[in-house]
């Protein structure tokens, strides 16, 4: 059996959602019933098989996510949370279990029924405290959803949760983003992350840029939106430690941070994504597929993509990245990308894009306002 005492975490990739967004170019499909049957079915036999390549695991962090895990009738809802248990070890301490949701999709019943079975983290998605905009989105909830959601989270006792919120959307003006950043505030979560929106293939959204029918802002007012959500949420005692993610001390996202530090974890569901050392697979992305077999594409990472991917994940993160500790891990110390990286991050330094403490480097403020130049110039 392979050695997996480094694997760090879970995921779940649950594809049922009301709708597809604007934006949205992930695999999901809305819920039937027959469907979930369906998913669940073929869910099992892949936790099975990992069980019997990996064991049971002493894992940190269990994320639920896709789609929108609150879909799920309770029944099936319930079925879900058992087959992840018994992934986990027995005794597993200090487990982190996401599942995120969306406003309208959480009530008494369901919150209490992930809260007895282990989750203990929320995950909402928000996007707007502004009707029209969810709208414009294709979101197909309102804020009093919102308001309702929270309300059912904190009475069902879960301290630890979260927003997402979507920036740079066309249209809306600082002044209106300014209220929802308070709206947001305005509920004490103890994790906010904000999304700039993005065209992304596959999604309406896209499509539409394509032909002409929209467009995204600018880079100028793009950053003028990012830094007002900084400075809104940081005085408000919400840090941001990493490019996209604010927290209360303490609340930071683990499952994410671990993604970001280049940790392994195994993936369930179709379109889910997996990584144990060097290896990398991906799940079929389509149900029908993903029924018939659980077949992956699978790949082997070379030294220097894990090196590479490891550098530029990491600096997302207000931590930054150890690089001796990298080039070590990823057997790349005495390679000539090395010395390539280190002149690299050296010229970047110069320009005030980085900053250097020993063998420990991480973006200052210019640098994460232009953190896709500064993965560019990384890549070999």
């Amino acid at each position: 059996m392979p050695d997996v005492s480094n694997i760090e975490g879970l995921y779940v990739h649950v594809p049922f959602c009301d709708g597809k967004c604007y934006y949205c170019a992930f695999y999901s499909m809305p819920y039937c019933r027959n469907s979930g049957v369906k998913w669940l079915a073929a869910l099992k036999r892949e936790v099975a098989a990992a069980r019997a390549e990996f064991g049971t695991l002493q894992v940190s962090t269990l994320f639920m996510g896709g789609g929108t895990p609150t879909i799920l009738p309770l029944d099936q809802l319930e079925e879900l949370v058992g087959v992840l248990r018994g992934c986990v070890a027995p005794g597993t301490l200090d487990l982190e279990w996401t599942s995120e949701a969306n406003p309208g999709s959480v009530d008494a019943e369901n919150l209490d029924l992930l809260k007895a079975a282990g989750v203990n983290r929320i995950s909402l998605g928000v996007q707007s405290f502004d009707d029209h905009v969810l709208l414009q989105l294709g979101r197909r909830h309102t804020v009093s959803d919102v308001v309702a959601s929270v309300e059912a989270i904190e009475e069902a006792r879960f301290t630890n949760w979260g927003m997402d919120l979507i920036a740079c959307v066309p249209g809306v003006s600082v002044r209106s983003w300014r209220k929802t950043l308070r709206a947001a505030v305005a509920m004490n979560p103890p994790h906010l992350s904000i999304y700039a929106l993005t065209s992304e293939e596959g999604s309406v959204l896209h499509q539409d840029c394509e032909d002409g029918l929209a467009s995204l802002l600018d880079d100028e007012e793009q950053l003028l939106m990012l830094n007002e959500a900084e400075q809104i949420l940081e005085s408000a005692g919400l840090q941001r430690y990493e490019i996209s993610n604010y927290a209360r001390p303490g609340y930071e996202c683990r499952h994410n941070l671990a993604c970001w530090r280049g940790q392994n974890y195994l993936g369930f569901g179709c379109a889910a994504a997996s990584r144990v050392g060097n290896r990398r697979w991906v799940n079929q992305s389509v149900l029908d597929d993903y029924y018939k077999a659980v077949k992956r594409d699978e790949e082997i990472l070379s030294p220097v993509t894990d090196a590479v991917e490891r550098v530029i994940f990491g600096l997302r993160m207000r931590e930054g990245i150890d690089l001796d500790a990298i080039l070590e891990a990823t057997g790349m110390t005495g390679a000539v990308q090395a010395d390539q990286w280190r002149t690299i991050l050296a010229r970047l330094q110069a320009d005030g894009l980085v900053l250097n403490l020993g063998s420990r480097w991480s973006l200052t403020r210019k640098g994460i306002a232009l953190a896709d130049h500064v993965a560019v110039e990384l890549m070999p």
